[in-house]
């Protein structure tokens, strides 16, 4: 009976081992399946990404050749076309070719907010203020005498002016009387009546008859100041610049206005 049993308890011990052995023989293979499916999925990977690598390789392999042919092409054309040369050109100015005159502008005399004009009555110079903003044209008139000449009103003045070096003696003017005008003054409320006279006088190459309100001019800067009337139709205005025509000469005078 004892032997018997160790022969039942022997042979469900070797059973319960083969039964162990053979679970982990398959597992063990099953391990080894997964293995084997995951390498050749990398070695797929890898070899899909080498012949994407051939194929880009190939590729810039073309382009290359292509841009060795365009070089030669380009360098067989550089060493075989005909060298073009370019002379230097010489450009001479023709001797009679006038400067630019800044002093006329559209066929007009360009004129500054100041200038010189000469007075052909005493045969001096005299400054003179451009106003754009004025009219008619002012003459300094100092101890003021009307009297009767030939039946008609004349007029003596004097000219000279305090802020004028040219004037260095009484300058005694005596002209007819064109008309009156009356002259409202911001320090005044009544219109004060002025004669108004004509007289020559010359700009640059203007020679001008210029009718002149005269007034007492001595507390202002310029003893002349030329309005609209004078120049409107003869003149341009810079009033950025100063004595563009500068002193004229009386003997240089043009005649083609008067």
């Amino acid at each position: 009976m004892l032997r018997r049993s160790l022969t039942l308890l022997t042979l469900t011990m070797l059973s319960g081992c083969t039964l162990t052995q053979s679970k982990n023989h398959e597992e063990t293979l099953i391990a080894i399946n997964t293995m084997e499916k995951s390498v050749n999925i990398q070695l797929e990977t890898m070899t899909q990404q080498i012949n994407e690598q051939n194929e880009h390789i190939a590729n810039l392999e073309n382009e290359l050749s292509s841009v060795s042919k365009d070089v030669k092409f380009v360098k067989h054309k550089v060493l075989t076309q005909p060298k073009l040369v370019v002379e230097k050109q010489v450009i001479t100015i023709p001797a009679e070719a006038k400067p630019i005159d800044i002093k006329v502008a559209n066929g007009k005399a360009v004129l500054g907010q100041e200038e010189w004009i000469w007075l052909d009555s005493v045969k001096q110079h005299f400054k003179a203020r451009i106003d754009t903003g004025a009219t008619t044209s002012s003459l300094n008139a100092v101890d003021l005498q009307v009297f009767e000449r030939d039946g008609k009103e004349w007029v003596r003045f004097n000219l000279s002016h305090l802020n004028d070096e040219t004037s260095k003696k009484p300058e005694i003017i005596e002209a007819p009387v064109v008309r009156w005008v009356k002259v409202r003054q911001s320090t005044s409320e009544e219109a004060a009546r002025r004669p108004v006279i004509e007289a020559w006088i010359q700009l640059g190459s203007l020679h001008e008859k210029v009718q002149f309100t005269l007034a007492d001019r001595t507390q202002m800067t310029y003893p002349v100041l030329l309005g609209r009337e004078f120049f409107k139709d003869i003149a341009l205005v810079d009033v950025g610049k100063q004595f563009i025509q500068g002193k004229s000469q009386p003997e240089a005078a043009s005649k083609t206005n008067n």
